[in-house]
């Protein structure tokens, strides 16, 4: 198997469901969530370029997509295809299940998870929503006088690091060219249907999806699970697996009503 691709989850199906990583570029954030999607298709992650250490990320979406996508058709040819993403992963499935189709191939089920494009990409009303809520949160956030405060060297508040080498370690460069692919990427309008996620607690994302992505998705379904964009992966992993599981059912062409 490719070192794109890492099985996660052995299955019978001749079909996986493909799971794509998130900023991290990762897929062992996922493990826990895997345990507990019920399906017969093996489960393969999708991890990132550069993840070794040894070769460069890449810093656009569409260029990993291709890249997963080379890895993809030599275990699964022909479709149809199931993709799977979380956070900047959701994109990257968006994008693959985009390409896939420009080919006339099918995608059996496309489901991204708290996944949302670069605030530069939102509609200007979804943008000044987005900064008032982070203006309260701010607010909220004001440190607390007498409690000791994290020092300079220790605070990692940008990704300003332009200037650095090739010998950043490996999980910062990651980071990095994740942010450079979010920021850059510009969703298109997508002709089928989009599976989404969405956490029930808010952060620094948009929190509603609908706003977002019914314009960019012929057909779009939203459901919530606890938690926040972190949490329903780190936490809530149950719970979504229940939901995901469900999802590949009502998707299996073979299934009878």
């Amino acid at each position: 198997m490719s070192e794109a691709l890492i099985q996660l989850k052995a299955g019978t199906e001749s079909q996986p469901l493909f799971l794509a990583h998130g900023m991290g570029g990762s897929v062992d954030e996922s493990r826990d969530l895997v345990k507990f999607i019920q399906t017969e298709r093996s489960i393969c992650g999708l991890q990132a370029r550069g993840n070794d250490g040894v070769e460069k990320p890449f810093d656009r979406i569409e260029d990993s997509a291709q890249y997963f996508l080379d890895a993809i058709k030599k275990a699964q040819p022909a479709g149809p295809y199931f993709l799977l993403g979380y956070s900047l992963g959701g994109l990257v499935a968006l994008e693959m299940a985009q390409q896939l189709a420009s080919q006339g191939q099918t995608i059996g089920l496309l489901a991204m998870l708290e996944s949302y494009p670069h605030p530069t990409q939102l509609a200007l009303g979804q943008r000044i929503r987005l900064a008032l809520r982070m203006k309260r949160r701010a607010l909220r956030a004001v440190p607390d006088p007498s409690k000791p405060r994290l020092s300079a060297s220790v605070r990692n508040t940008d990704f300003g690091l332009e200037g650095r080498s090739h010998t950043l370690p490996v999980t910062e460069r990651a980071y990095k060219s994740a942010y450079n692919e979010w920021t850059h990427y510009q969703p298109r309008f997508y002709e089928g249907k989009i599976h989404f996620v969405r956490a029930a607690i808010s952060t620094i994302y948009p929190d509603d999806p609908i706003a977002v992505w019914s314009r960019l998705a012929r057909e779009l379904e939203v459901v919530t699970v606890p938690g926040d964009h972190h949490g329903i992966l780190a936490e809530h992993y149950e719970i979504l697996g229940s939901m995901l599981s469900g999802y590949l059912r009502d998707a299996d062409p073979t299934r009878t009503p």
